[in-house]
């Protein structure tokens, strides 16, 4: 009982590692949002990090981000939990065919993205089979842990950001997405770092990147 303790403290810290240095500062902020900019080695680090999300193609995930900012609570947006029902995106079912370039002219030029955008999953594939013979408590922790509360906090922030054809700040979305709750802020301004006061990444983004 202990020992199962332990090893969902350990999972659980290490996504939120993985929520606030890659999903959030790195993907979402840094990629999808030209916030600032970072090292290429941080930049292979962050890609990385979001495969063991399950976040599949980088290059995938900015081009509908982007498109969900261009087009947010619409018939083109993506991902509208009013417009295609909560559980449905909350389950990450909802699908996004042919991204145009302009929403990612930017990054198909970047070698490291289109690396991961090629390779995740045999990257992925590759982190679970070392890490599985490292031993079953450190894939759960390193693997299984991100994965799960990876899809689980991508789809609650997709689903639980929006209501009523507007975006909305939901605070229990911080749980899993690192201070990506307050998500009116943050489409009034996609530019702004800090979201708010106990938005997590931006105050790493203040305090130790720009």
């Amino acid at each position: 009982m202990v020992e199962a303790l332990v090893i969902c403290i350990l999972g659980f810290l290490w996504y939120q590692f993985i929520a606030v240095f890659g999903i959030s500062i790195g993907l979402h902020r840094h990629f999808a949002h030209r916030q600032f900019n970072i090292s290429k080695s941080y930049e292979v680090i962050v890609l990385f990090l979001i495969t063991l999300t399950g976040a599949r193609s980088p290059l995938g995930w900015i081009g509908a981000h982007r498109m969900h900012h261009a087009y947010a609570d619409t018939t083109n947006d993506p991902h509208s939990p009013d417009i295609e029902g909560f559980w449905k995106i909350f389950f990450n079912q909802w699908t996004c065919q042919n991204i145009s370039r302009k929403y990612i002219k930017d990054v198909v030029v970047n070698p490291r993205i289109i690396f991961f955008h090629r390779y995740w999953k045999y990257i992925h594939l590759s982190a679970a089979v070392v890490t599985l013979v490292v031993g079953l408590d450190f894939f759960i922790i390193l693997i299984v842990f991100p994965y799960i509360l990876g899809f689980v906090g991508y789809g609650f922030f997709n689903a639980g950001g929006h209501k009523n054809y507007a975006p909305r700040t939901n605070f229990w979305i911080n749980i899993l997405s690192a201070g990506e709750g307050f998500h009116d802020i943050h489409h009034k301004n996609e530019k702004l770092t800090r979201l708010n006061r106990y938005d997590i990444s931006g105050i790493v983004i203040e305090r130790l990147i720009k």
